[in-house]
């Protein structure tokens, strides 16, 4: 097995200094909108809920801030309940009620049960599904020498095993021509929601059958359009696993592989509750009053987005699923180019977050972007509507040409980053076919060490992530893992906390620092009042008094990156002063250690935006959470 180093995060480092928190969007569509929360209890409090009410009925001692109360739907994991408010609100307003409603006794934390839908971007008009020949490109995403992510001498190496499980979590799998029955695994549906739900069942079933997810003008919301079923879990999928070498249709990248189908979006997407229950279930982990899942899944498909942090829920389930030896792979989502900063589950740990690029190797327009993606893939590009002079650059998808219910199979051709994931959890899965010991870290290690350049100066780091999913060298790799060097992570040493007065500069130490491969260092500062700086000893002065945090990133240059920080205060009188002496990871002081290695990210900026992305969670976070008394 390989022992590569884990990207390690001291969150208490970041909960003891202060930090502002994230400015949230203030739209009002039905993707920054909820009518439900999940309020954890404590043991005892659980206990005396269970006895006094039960499902549908209106919970005891949980009233909204307001006096209004709230009613129960269902159980939730770990001591919490799925509660169902008045009326929709904003997220936003839905914050605020979670903040307050977790100062009181017997609550350890509530937070809004927010939506996620599909990473798609609307269809190619020019090739309506089922009609239409097939485009002249084919599926050029596999084998372009531009943005093509090299299967074909990939398959040379590996075209997968059938002791690997890829799950889906998406609107279900429906019959096609071109998917192998024997392939596909019992599912599970798990949409609490009857109104979303869409198959006639009440609650939660074990069909994970599609029966389409359109709706009508209104349905998701005020001004929300109208929409055909989009039938993108069979798109999904079949990215990932259609059927190969059989002269039909399209070729999937993993031959072999078993798609594992969950149910978790359908009409006006999907709720967090079910999505996180159905991580866990997917894994091989127990959910309440769902039965067992036999056939743990290797690697979990999540081509789908929501807006806001990465919630306490989904990090603890995505937590539980990679401990359990499941790969996760989350679209990026497509807003525009909109940071995923406050994109979920695309801003959650231990992810591998997939953006894509265009069939001419730029950044594709609709894709997010962000410190946090990891790589690219090619996600296509389809033509202007009415423009019979752009060809349809999109990516081939197995679909079905009914606009409301099930009906023929189909072809399509789409884009978007829903299909980029795909291609990386199914080369994810190749990878295990060749190695089944990998953890989903080292699966993590592979992928992103192995990605080409950008083609285009449109994609970067900041952007993009390390490059352009590269498929043979990933296998290659994967045959030889020593071909990977593993470059130890430098030590940061920040120095502080720092006191100094209004106007006075304040000479910051870094020379703490040092790395032990003995190569040079360069450090990137935060000053924490929207300042920064660069050298092991700048200097800064702050205009305002206050406690500002204060981030150091010293990187050696190769794949390794490190992360302390410290405070910085300053008041109205006094000189200044360095209260600690060195800090940081340098094995004294006030400073921290926050983040020891993560391989593949080499710019510092990178690191410095991480850091106050996740410090700016944690305190988001700990507004949601009872303080101690």
């Amino acid at each position: 097995m390989l022992n590569f180093k884990r990207l390690v995060v001291i969150a208490a480092c970041l909960a003891s200094v202060g930090a502002s928190s994230i400015a949230w969007g203030s739209g009002s569509t039905a993707r920054t909108r909820t009518q439900q929360l999940i309020i954890e209890l404590d043991s005892s409090t659980s206990q005396r809920q269970a006895q006094s009410t039960g499902s549908n009925q209106t919970a005891i001692n949980l009233n909204l801030p307001d006096g209004r109360q709230v009613k129960v739907l269902r159980s939730f994991f770990n001591n919490s309940l799925v509660v169902e408010l008045p009326e929709e609100i904003s997220l936003e307003e839905a914050d605020r009620i979670a903040t307050e409603m977790a100062l009181r006794a017997g609550v350890i934390s509530v937070q809004p049960n927010k939506r996620f839908y599909p990473a798609l971007t609307p269809n190619d008009p020019s090739y309506p599904a089922g009609s239409g020949p097939l485009p002249s490109l084919g599926q050029w995403y596999l084998f372009d020498a531009i943005a093509g992510i090299r299967m074909p001498a990939a398959w040379d190496i590996s075209t997968g095993s059938s002791n690997v499980i890829i799950a889906v979590l998406d609107t279900g799998i429906i019959d096609h021509r071109d998917l192998d029955p024997a392939r596909v695994l019992p599912g599970y549906d798990f949409f609490s929601n009857s109104g979303q739900d869409n198959d006639g069942i009440p609650g939660r079933d074990n069909n994970p059958d599609d029966p389409g997810d359109a709706v009508n003008a209104g349905d998701c919301g005020p001004g929300e359009p109208a929409k055909n079923s989009s039938w993108h879990g069979l798109s999904v999928a079949g990215v990932a696993v259609a059927t190969s070498n059989n002269s039909m249709v399209i070729a999937g990248i993993d031959f072999s592989a078993q798609l594992l189908p969950v149910r978790v979006l359908g009409r006006c997407g999907g709720e967090l509750s079910d999505v996180a229950d159905a991580i866990r279930w997917a894994a091989g982990l127990p959910v309440i009053n769902v039965p067992a899942n036999l056939n743990p899944a290797n690697v979990i498909n999540l081509s789908l987005s929501g807006t806001g942090a990465c919630s306490s829920v989904e990090q603890d389930a995505i937590n539980a699923a990679v401990a359990a030896g499941s790969v996760i792979v989350v679209a990026a989502g497509n807003d525009d180019g909109t940071n995923i900063v406050n994109i979920s589950p695309a801003n959650c740990a231990n992810v591998i977050v997939v953006g894509a690029i265009a069939k001419d190797g730029k950044l594709a327009a609709y894709a997010n972007v962000g410190l946090a993606v990891d790589l690219t893939a090619p996600g296509g590009d389809t033509p202007v509507p009415g423009d019979p002079a752009n060809p349809s650059n999109g990516i081939l998808v197995l679909s079905n040409d009914g606009t409301t219910v099930p009906g023929a199979d189909a072809l399509d051709v789409v884009q978007g980053t829903s299909f980029t994931t795909p291609q990386v959890s199914a080369v994810s899965s190749l990878i295990l076919a060749l190695d089944s010991t990998l953890t989903p870290a080292e699966v993590e290690v592979i992928i992103k060490a192995t990605t080409r350049g950008f083609p285009d100066a449109s994609c970067d780091q900041a952007q993009c992530g390390t490059g352009v999913l590269d498929a043979v060298a990933a296998l290659s790799v994967a045959l030889n893992p020593g071909t990977i060097v593993a470059d130890q992570p430098p030590l940061a040493s920040v120095g502080g906390p720092y006191i100094a007065n209004s106007g006075v500069p304040i000479i910051f130490d870094g020379f703490g620092s040092f790395d032990p491969d003995g190569g040079s260092l360069t450090y990137a500062w935060d000053f924490g009042d929207g300042s920064f700086g660069s050298g092991v000893a700048p200097s800064h002065t702050y205009s305002t008094a206050g406690t500002n945090t204060v981030l150091l990133i010293v990187s050696d240059g190769v794949k390794e990156s490190a992360i302390a920080v410290t405070t910085a205060t300053v008041d109205g009188g006094g000189q200044t002063t360095n209260t600690a002496g060195g800090g940081g990871g340098g094995g004294g002081g006030g400073g921290c250690t926050l983040v020891a290695a993560r391989v593949g990210k080499t710019d510092a900026l990178w690191w410095l935006m991480l850091a106050v992305f996740v410090g700016r969670l944690s305190r988001r976070s700990a507004s949601h959470a009872k303080r101690a008394t």
